[in-house]
């Protein structure tokens, strides 16, 4: 779908993800409170954990946590000769402390070194130097394993220069709409587009030109469709358009605004590249074809006709073609 550019915004987002993200809501406390009154806010709320422990300024100076307070606690004795000395003389002195505007990555890996026990008691998130919240281990976790998740989606099933699907999810996508066409007795077309002149691009001004090439290429294709269908790039310069509930007068119709938007010229700085056009293969599903593979080979080889014929133009599958 015409989502590519919105999901790779997506990617770029969670690569800039801050730690803001995990900020939980948690009370903190003045350093001068008694132990014992903390201990009955622990006893209070039983899904409290770890409690910040901040100055006169409110900067985090401690933290306190649940199980080592309440250990500590545990015998009455102890309650009565340590209960009404300020929190400080058993809360962590060096607790982790980071600003709002730290990336996740980075606070990852400043816990990991730390040493596991802070993955249980959390870290304390700051604004300005002033306590804003807490954010806990599991959360960290949590979130890193997703972003990992679709990090490795994203490798799978997306081309990582253009940002478009590759060969992978195009294949994938191409079976579900044949499958919805099927269903609905509504024709799939497909464009087939090889780029005219880019070879010469790379050989003149280098892969990095080349390359920005490509990445303009695919902002003008996706430019040139609707919500629903979708462009991807198969390798090299060879990139695939499937129109859901399309039929061949539309796909024509997209075509000839797919070859009208990349014969524009290409401006890099001083460089202008304006030999650049493309050749368009055009195949319809049941029309030309019954099933995937045929489908793909079918717009391929109108491709190659439209290359042989001058290039720069457009052809339409037939069975002499084929």
């Amino acid at each position: 779908m015409v989502d590519n550019f919105v999901k790779l915004s997506e990617q770029i987002e969670e690569v800039n993800a801050t730690v803001e993200l995990l900020l939980k809501n948690v009370i903190s406390k003045h350093e001068s409170t008694s132990c014992i009154e903390v201990l009955e806010l622990f006893h209070k709320d039983k899904k409290l954990y770890a409690l910040p422990v901040v100055n006169d300024k409110d900067r985090p100076v401690g933290m306190i946590v649940r199980q080592n307070l309440t250990e500590f606690f545990s015998k009455q004795y102890v309650k009565e000769l340590n209960g009404r000395k300020p929190i400080t003389i058993l809360m962590n002195d060096n607790p982790i402390i980071v600003d709002r505007n730290t990336n996740i990555d980075d606070v990852a890996r400043i816990v990991l070194d730390a040493g596991m026990e802070y993955m249980v008691s959390g870290f304390i998130i700051t604004k300005d130097k002033k306590y804003l919240g807490m954010a806990n281990g599991y959360d960290l976790l949590n979130e890193m394993t997703q972003r990992k998740q679709k990090h490795l989606f994203g490798l799978a099933h997306f081309d990582q220069l253009t940002g478009l699907p590759n060969r992978t999810l195009l294949l994938d996508r191409l079976n579900q709409a044949i499958f919805v066409s099927t269903r609905a007795s509504r024709a799939i077309s497909l464009l087939f587009i090889d780029l005219d002149g880019f070879k010469p691009v790379n050989d003149t001004y280098g892969h990095a030109t080349g390359d920005r090439l490509l990445k303009e290429v695919a902002e003008r294709l996706v430019a040139c469709l609707r919500e629903g269908d979708t462009a991807a790039r198969i390798g090299g310069d060879e990139f695939v358009v499937i129109l859901p509930e399309s039929n061949l007068d539309r796909a024509v119709t997209v075509a000839d605004r797919i070859l009208g938007t990349l014969r524009i010229p290409y401006e890099f700085g001083r460089k202008n590249i304006s030999s650049i056009s493309a050749s368009i293969g055009i195949a319809e599903y049941p029309t030309h074809a019954g099933d995937l593979n045929s489908l793909l080979s079918a717009a391929d080889n109108a491709m190659y006709v439209a290359k042989k014929s001058g290039k720069d133009r457009s052809t339409v599958f037939s069975p002499s073609i084929d």
